[in-house]
Order: structure tokens, then sequence, then C-alpha cells
């Protein structure tokens, strides 16, 4: 399957609000290598997973969220992304976002995130920096 159909495919799952494990499951290596920033990679799905459980068990409401430009070039995928949420703790967060995939065979083996970490506070900001 081509990377433009895996990434529309993405993409349209996450229109059904899977729970986390799910997306992972169906479109992460196992082995994958996830990268916030400049900060040190997580390496393998079950990290990943466990990260953003803890960070939407602390989302208390999603104001709005939307996909902007999506891009793919031979095995990569670039999607521009805009969030904004109150978290459990009281902190509104705005966060606009680019994640860049490496896919192979089907899947994203290597995922990084470029955003200003400043707009992350409180819980999230902790949540944010584990690795």
């Amino acid at each position: 399957m081509e990377v433009r159909d895996r990434v529309q495919e993405l993409l349209e799952f996450f229109k059904s609000n899977p729970p986390v494990e799910r997306v992972y499951e169906r479109f992460y290596d196992e082995n994958v290598v996830v990268q916030e920033n400049l900060q040190p990679p997580r390496i393998g799905r079950t990290l990943s997973i466990e990260r953003q459980q803890r960070m939407n068990a602390n989302v208390k409401e999603i104001h709005d969220f939307q996909i902007g430009a999506v891009l793919v070039d031979g095995n990569r995928s670039v999607i521009e992304m805009h969030l904004e949420l109150t978290t459990r703790d009281g902190y509104r967060i705005r966060l606009e976002e680019v994640g860049m995939q490496t896919w192979e065979n089907g899947l994203i083996i290597h995922e990084r995130y470029f955003y200003d970490p400043s707009s992350i506070q409180g819980l999230a900001k902790e949540i944010n920096e584990v690795h």
C-alpha cells in the first residue's frame, strides 16, 4: 500500500476517536522511535502508548482540533496539527505542531514532533518530558 493511502487511512481513523493503543497497534511499528522536539527519543510502541494514555487522561476538554497541511514524499509524511484543550489541572493549552513520519511496510518506524514547548504547562509538561 502506498504511503499516501496509509496517511489518509490514519487521518480517517483518528476521526473515529479510537483508543490510543488501537492507533499505535494499527499504524506504528513495534520498535517505533518517537521524538518530541530535541528531547531524547522514546523507543518502542509500548512507551509511546503509555505516555499518550497519561497525556489523554490529563485532558478535561478539547476545544478545537484541526488537521492542516498533509505532505507525502516517498516514505515520509508531514502532518500539521492545531489543538486547543484544557487540562484537568486547569491549564488552557494551544498547540500548533508538525509531525514528521517515516514509513516502512505500511507502518510508522520513526516520528518526530516539532512545536513550541513553552505552550505546554502543568502536569502535561511533566508527562511530555517522559521518554
